[in-house]
């Protein structure tokens, strides 16, 4: 008996954990004006990214017991850093001694035991590509303001870049209504101006991004498996690596005058 209860009490911690995940949101608002603002509003847990909190300074902090922690902890990071300089010192060393044959073996073995760089590049834009598709269509953005603001250094140059941010903004939203829902756009202050008494383009822009956790989980475990199925397809035979050593370590006959 108290062991069918304690199998229902997981079963019930497991379900309401998906069910957790897959009805909250996260909510990112960007505001950019005079300063830049990024936040993230996960139910009641907000967290600001920027601007960057400034640092103060407590008195809790200058204790006798953590400037002691402080201080083993710097004395750990200059043990280690010492190490790290002494095993490059010893690798060079080695390199040092050993012959250009061995110096090329060693050296096609290491591009032998890694997967091209072609390879692992198109790996990544598949990745990249399989992750934004999960999400498209599920991403809601609210957009409170986009004022831009178009001046250059004559009136016929502030007159050009008018016109083409004006298309570039409406090619943006158009384009962001393709593949993302835009909340509220009836509502929200839209503006592109001409500002023929500066000399510089000004944004005033403000939006929440809307995404569901259970949506963002479930891309980002889904390029996960992709990138690792993918990375054992493109990985280096042993044996091919064993014979590119072999071969690179046979020496070659010298060139005749």
């Amino acid at each position: 008996m108290p062991g069918s209860i304690t199998a229902l009490i997981i079963v019930g911690c497991i379900i309401l954990f998906f069910v957790f995940v897959f009805t909250v949101h996260a909510f990112i608002t960007l505001d950019i004006g005079d300063s830049t603002a990024l936040s993230v509003r996960v139910l009641f847990l907000r967290f600001k990214i920027l601007p960057k909190k400034k640092k103060t300074y407590k008195i809790r902090n200058y204790s006798l017991k953590k400037i002691r922690k402080r201080d083993e902890k710097a004395k750990k990071k200059a043990a280690a850093a010492a190490l790290k300089k002494k095993k490059k010192a010893e690798k060079k060393a080695e390199l040092d001694e050993m012959t250009r044959e061995e110096r090329r073996a060693l050296k096609d073995l290491k591009k032998a035991s890694k997967p091209a760089l072609s390879d692992l590049l198109s790996l990544i834009c598949r990745v990249l590509g399989s992750f934004c598709f999960r999400l498209f269509g599920k991403i809601h953005i609210k957009v409170a303001r986009l004022n831009v603001r178009v001046g250059a250094a004559d009136a016929m140059q502030t007159a050009v870049l008018y016109g083409v941010a004006n298309q570039s903004v409406q090619y943006l939203l158009a384009g962001l209504g393709k593949i993302t829902n835009l909340d509220g756009l009836d509502r929200a202050e839209i503006s592109v101006t001409p500002d023929f008494l500066s000399s510089k383009i000004d944004f005033d822009l403000k939006l929440t991004v809307r995404v569901s956790l259970g949506n963002v989980l479930s891309a980002v475990l889904r390029a996960g498996w992709k990138f690792l199925t993918g990375y054992s397809r493109i990985k280096p035979d042993p044996d091919k690596s064993k014979d590119t050593r072999v071969a690179a370590s046979t020496p070659r006959p010298e060139k005749r005058a």
